[in-house]
């Protein structure tokens, strides 16, 4: 059998039952999937010679979660990713989640010459002693293979629950952080090296927030505020359960960060802790260390996926994707600091055909025809929205079996959501579901949306608001515009076919 062609269930299979890779249902068109088998969080994300590099969970054997190896992928622009062989298999011990860095300084020693090393910092899970440790791996052909460090583990608290390193350099103070999560103690503990091999630690933050869940994934990253010239830290932690909804999430501080202890903003009631997406498919995002300077602000990517569902979902022969890259930015509202992203401008580059309507106006009921997704079900659709002070408007995106999802405007509510509580069968209790934000803006609200063959990306506002969520539509989708209780308007209204990564 041509490695080209799987044996898939799908309307587009050839006389044989195959169908071509890349076009099996729901396999997404602009988002990094693995050709097969499970993928979850991202981990070592790192620029360098010209790569951006993309390590993430895997399982070599299988679509379901086990076997945890460091997965490979490189872009030389953050939308076209080559996929290459495992670069840190399981051993004795899984390999979890973590980070990887470029040591140009060579102080951990384990460079070769005048070329620094690539260094990969990850949670080592003994699954037969039920023991988490940090360890270290380090590579000297651009990551493609890696050894581990002879004094590993670097850190080593005698804890089942003890993962997820993420490593910086801190120029105010010239040396190395890792911040680390204490799952079940719901606790980011904070440590300083001068050589990358040897830590301390400094301090411990939390419990804070919601804590209906264990901790996982920290990432401290230092974010631009739009429109001043000050910058303030932002800590991300994600929540494994009970956040949104039941399932999981990611929530984050605004503060600031001294090089060995992160203070937090807070009001009368507390630390605040607020949602990075209110969608259920938006989990363990981390940003690129090392990146070139044409990037202004930090940017990150996440497991699109949850751990309430995303066991479940009904693809072959993988299971899982990430996100599209994004920018990091805060904006002020009332004082406090909010965390915006924005997908990197690079994905313009895949704009095809654009039809658009510079005015659409409908009344209670009424709908507007948009036309049909083509083939691979990939477009970005942009609008400006005004109206609706009561009632819905919005974007319905619809299959040729009746199910649809709802991206619109709650005029009553003031919030935009995703709707995907009309389907029929659904493939997990958790799937149809309303996910909601309110918004500031009411007068005339701006929507970007990426649909993809099983995902939306809703961001509102220039990315003020984001919401994520996978969808499993079927074949044959079309857009188009809706009205409920309400008049309202769309102007400088646009729908890009989007080209697939996959070709070429």
């Amino acid at each position: 059998m041509s490695k080209d062609l799987m044996p898939v269930s799908s309307d587009n299979r050839d006389s044989k039952g195959l169908v071509p890779r890349w076009q099996e249902p729901f396999r997404p068109q602009f988002h990094f999937s693995p050709a097969k088998n499970w993928i979850n969080d991202p981990n070592g994300l790192v620029y360098f010679k010209g790569e951006y590099h993309l390590f993430f969970q895997y399982n070599p054997y299988g679509k379901e979660w086990g076997h945890m190896s460091w997965g490979h992928a490189v872009s030389t622009d953050l939308v076209h990713w080559r996929e290459l062989p495992v670069a840190i298999p399981e051993t004795d011990h899984m390999i979890f989640s973590g980070c990887a860095l470029v040591d140009w300084r060579n102080v951990s020693g384990l460079g070769v010459e005048e070329e620094p090393p690539l260094l990969a910092f990850f949670t080592a899970f003994d699954e037969a002693a039920d023991r988490q440790t940090q360890h270290i791996a380090y590579s000297h052909d651009c990551g493609r293979t890696w050894m581990p460090y002879e004094g590993n583990p670097v850190i080593d608290l005698n804890k089942d629950h003890f993962r997820d390193p993420q490593v910086f350099w801190y120029e105010p103070d010239s040396h190395w952080v890792m911040v680390v999560a204490l799952p079940q103690d719901h606790k980011i503990q904070v440590y300083n090296s001068p050589n990358l091999l040897n830590w301390t630690l400094q301090s411990e933050f939390g419990p804070f927030g919601n804590t209906g869940g264990q901790w996982e994934c920290p990432n401290l990253c230092e974010v631009p505020v739009d429109g001043h010239d000050h910058t303030r830290w932002v800590l991300k932690i994600d929540v494994d359960k009970n956040l949104i909804g039941e399932g999981s999430g990611a929530q984050y501080f605004v503060g600031d960060f001294d090089g060995k202890s992160f203070s937090h903003q807070a009001d009368t009631d507390g630390p605040v802790a607020r949602l990075v997406d209110v969608g259920a498919d938006f989990y363990a995002a981390i940003t690129w260390s090392d990146l070139p300077s044409k990037h202004d602000s930090p940017v990150w990517i996440g497991w699109m996926s949850n751990h309430q569902s995303g066991k479940e979902t009904p693809t072959d022969p993988w299971r899982g994707a990430m996100t599209v890259p994004r920018e990091l930015f805060l904006w002020l509202e009332r004082g406090a600091y909010i965390l915006g992203q924005r997908p990197v401008p690079e994905l313009e580059t895949l704009r095809k055909q654009c039809r658009r309507h510079s005015d659409v106006q409908l009344s209670s009921g009424d709908v507007f025809e948009l036309g049909d997704l083509a083939p691979n079900g990939a477009a970005e659709v942009q609008f400006e929205l005004k109206g609706c002070e009561k009632g819905q408007a919005g974007l319905a995106l619809t299959d040729d079996k009746g199910d649809q999802v709802l991206i619109a405007f709650d005029g009553n509510k003031g919030e935009v959501f995703i709707d995907r509580r009309l389907v029929g069968a659904a493939f997990h209790e958790a799937y149809p579901a309303k996910h909601s934000c309110p918004v500031r803006e009411q007068g005339s609200i701006r929507f970007r949306i990426l649909v993809d063959a099983s995902s939306i990306e809703l961001f509102v506002e220039d990315g003020r608001y984001v919401i994520t969520d996978a969808h499993f539509l079927k074949a044959n989708k079309r857009l188009g515009l809706f009205a409920k209780d309400c008049d309202a308007a769309w102007s400088d209204l646009s729908v890009y076919e989007l080209a697939s990564i996959h070709q070429g």
